[in-house]
């Protein structure tokens, strides 16, 4: 696979964003219980915990089936909330998946740890906490513990692996990179040279998401399948010309981008 991509300019991350919801109000139901049904599985193991593994696999598969339900709308298909599990059915990419899930869960397993390396005493006081403490008292002991530095180490770790799987899987899933490691390093690469972009997309997501705060998280039945839809967006902007040239992916794609990287609905 070819590790070209394109770059745009930070005003192209508002572009993705406004595509996405130009998608998304074509069948807004189906994208919010599609969302629903991700976080219903990825909520299961508080409910029952030996589904956590099965939840943990079944991540990217969801997440995939999405991405396949958007380009299903982009062609003017209709979709259905059985659409998100396209890709279980998907001949020759399931074991790449599957495989991206060992390494995404490998590396939750090392943050994981590392967290409780360096936040253990703050843990040890949660796990030691009374009733009877009051939260005052509980919050500022737990605050005492913490370092400014182990909470930057901790949210660097954490960004990097949310950037090195962001775009792996797709490039995993509809390029058929076979390499793992390849996919997670041309996903860092991308987010690297697409900084200003990604970084604007990025910070009106969050700005998103704590405008939802006040309103009991309710918003983000919306806001978070328009991520998702938008995130794909600005993947098939990134990597258009490998997605056009891709033999298992040439009938998925039907609009081409214009210069300005927004993709029509």
């Amino acid at each position: 696979m070819s590790a070209k991509f394109r770059v745009f300019k930070a005003a192209m991350g508002v572009q993705w964003l406004k595509a996405g919801w130009e998608i998304f109000k074509m069948q807004p139901m189906t994208f919010i219980m599609m969302y629903v049904f991700m976080v219903a599985v990825a909520l299961s193991p508080l409910v029952a915990p030996p589904l956590q593994l099965i939840a943990a696999f079944a991540a990217p598969f969801l997440t995939a089936g999405f991405y396949m339900a958007v380009l299903s709308k982009q062609q003017g298909q209709v979709i259905s909330l059985a659409s998100i599990l396209g890709a279980f059915s998907a001949k020759g990419r399931r074991l790449h998946l599957f495989r991206l899930g060992l390494y995404q869960l490998g590396v939750v397993i090392l943050l994981t740890w590392g967290a409780g390396i360096l936040f253990e005493e703050a843990l040890s006081i949660m796990q030691n906490a009374s009733p009877e403490q009051s939260p005052e008292v509980l919050i500022s002991s737990i605050l005492a513990t913490i370092s400014m530095t182990d909470v930057i180490l901790f949210f660097i770790a954490h960004s990097i692996n949310i950037m090195a799987f962001a775009y792996a899987l797709p490039i995993v899933f509809f390029q058929g990179e076979t390499r793992i490691t390849k996919a997670l390093g041309l996903s860092l690469k991308v987010f690297y040279s697409n900084m200003a972009s990604l970084g604007v997309y990025g910070l009106l997501i969050t700005l998103l998401v704590l405008a939802s705060v006040p309103l009991s998280m309710i918003p983000l039945l919306v806001v978070m399948p328009i991520a998702y839809i938008s995130f794909f967006v600005s993947y098939q902007a990134i990597f258009i010309e490998q997605q056009a040239d891709s033999d298992d992916t040439k009938r998925d794609i039907i609009h081409k981008p214009e210069d300005s990287g927004r993709f029509d609905a």
